[in-house]
């Protein structure tokens, strides 16, 4: 009954762990790039730009409110992630 939908799901799955990858790639250019020049991790201005943006892109506007709370948690856990990264550059 939903074995079409799932695989297509499965597939949508497989594009944006690959996309979480590439971004992530960035993400560790950017941490180190912090890093080195004393950079905070969190830029407020950018992440409600970045958000906006998103929502902006929808083509369905009732997603909107979902596409953000995406991104706010896609940013929380790239945040961590360059937390780490300089955490280890201190070591």
């Amino acid at each position: 009954m939903l074995d079409k939908q799932r695989a297509e799901i499965d597939q949508i799955d497989r594009e944006l762990v690959a996309l979480f990858e590439r971004r992530m790639a960035i993400v560790t250019e950017i941490g180190e790039i912090k890093k080195a020049n004393s950079l905070p991790i969190f830029d407020e201005a950018r992440e409600i730009n970045v958000i906006e943006r998103a929502e902006e892109r929808l083509a369905n506007s009732d997603y909107a409110p979902y596409v953000g709370q995406l991104f706010k948690d896609l940013m929380n856990v790239t945040k961590e992630y360059q937390k780490n990264i300089v955490k280890k550059r201190e070591l």
